[in-house]
């Protein structure tokens, strides 16, 4: 996986400039599979400086790389055994939870000074999250803690569900009337791009910022970081009727020529794939036969040039001319999982200095990363 940091800077700075207020980070799941530290490392370049996790492992690496200005908190938030520590150093958990309020509450008790923390409202997500309808339950002790912000969660958003979130906001301030004043943090990535009443004071994007399309339609604004590429090993000629991979799930229909690719579900290349999937080289796409094993692919190539696709060539497994999207498609999952999965198997090598490949695009740019990270730096 090839990840341009600067398409990630790039990307931050345009949600940054569409957001009403502040525009904090979510680098949860790796960075989406980028790489959570160096992405996030990227984004303290374009000017975010608060970063949300999931994990509080997480968290804690990162307060270890960031600027000390930085703001880092937990999504999952921390329980009566770890809040303490997350207190003390210097990460501001959510609230989810009565438990977790409780814990926090404690902490304020023993160090005689009120943590920091988020308190998250659930207004409909029913997943994490304080119920909106039982905030007077909670007012004496919200009043024990600092309040940095108050948040919710969009579940429709993507979907453009627009009086589903209009209710989801309505639930919100009716909630935070009866708390301390603080502000509110409501968008995610996709809420970004309704209206801005819909922001709040603190926007959340996280898989925009990894160039994943924030809503179910329409063009993606955002540039793509991720590309995955992969070596061609073997280049072989079958005649008509030749079986591919295990079970044999495909013949050949005539005589055929096929790539093998060193990718496989071992690098978190769907097994789904099999049979349907495609892979490129520049530009042109070459259809996946047979199954998708632990770490090969084949793929027919025999419309393609025979002068120019051997071993040593490079597929384009997501890049200019297979989406985000259409990997998602592919391999029957969301953007998300799909780059996830591949960010967690595969090795990656970072951009951002290297001013050509990140100011050129499409087959172009494919054309200068290919060449420069050849099959050798790839398998």
């Amino acid at each position: 996986m090839i990840v341009d940091l600067e398409a990630i800077r790039t990307n931050y700075r345009l949600l940054a400039c569409r957001s009403r207020g502040t525009t904090a980070a979510v680098v949860k799941g790796d960075g989406y599979g980028h790489g959570m530290l160096r992405s996030a490392l990227a984004l303290q370049e374009a000017g975010a400086r608060l970063f949300f996790t999931a994990r509080l492992d997480d968290a804690f690496s990162l307060r270890d790389h960031l600027e000390p200005e930085c703001v880092i908190s937990v999504l999952d938030g921390a329980n009566s055994s770890t809040m303490a520590e997350a207190v003390a150093s210097g990460i501001v958990p959510v609230i989810n939870s009565h438990e977790q309020l409780s814990a926090a509450v404690s902490v304020a008790h023993k160090t005689m000074r009120p943590p920091r923390v988020f308190v998250h409202i659930d207004t409909g997500m029913n997943r994490l999250g304080l119920a909106h309808g039982r905030i007077s339950e909670i007012v004496d002790l919200v009043n024990l803690l600092d309040i940095r912000a108050y948040l919710t969660h969009f579940a429709a958003a993507d979907d453009m569900h627009i009086a589903f979130c209009e209710r989801q906001v309505a639930a919100l301030r009716a909630a935070v009337a009866k708390l301390p004043a603080a502000p509110l943090s409501i968008a995610n990535s996709s809420g970004i791009f309704l209206d801005p009443s819909f922001h709040g004071d603190i926007t959340r994007p996280g898989k925009s910022l990894f160039g994943i399309h924030p809503l179910a339609d329409g063009d993606n604004p955002k540039s793509e970081p991720a590309i995955v590429l992969a070596p061609v090993i073997q280049v072989r000629q079958l005649r008509s009727g030749d079986p591919v991979g295990y079970s044999s799930t495909w013949h050949a229909p005539s005589d055929r020529r096929i790539a093998v690719i060193a990718v496989g579900y071992a690098n978190g290349y769907s097994r789904i794939a099999s049979n349907h999937g495609q892979v490129a080289f520049d530009g042109r796409s070459a259809p996946i036969v047979g199954r998708v094993s632990m770490d090969l692919i084949a793929v027919d190539i025999t419309e393609l040039s025979e002068t120019t696709i051997a071993a040593g060539s490079v597929a384009e497994i997501v890049g200019p001319s297979i989406s985000y999207r259409q990997l998602a498609a592919i391999m029957a999952t969301n953007e998300h999982e799909a780059l996830i999965s591949l960010g967690r198997s595969c090795p990656r090598i970072y951009l951002g200095h290297k001013p050509a490949p990140s100011k050129v695009g499409g087959a172009q740019r494919y054309r200068l990363i290919a060449s420069e990270f050849a099959a050798p730096n790839l398998g």
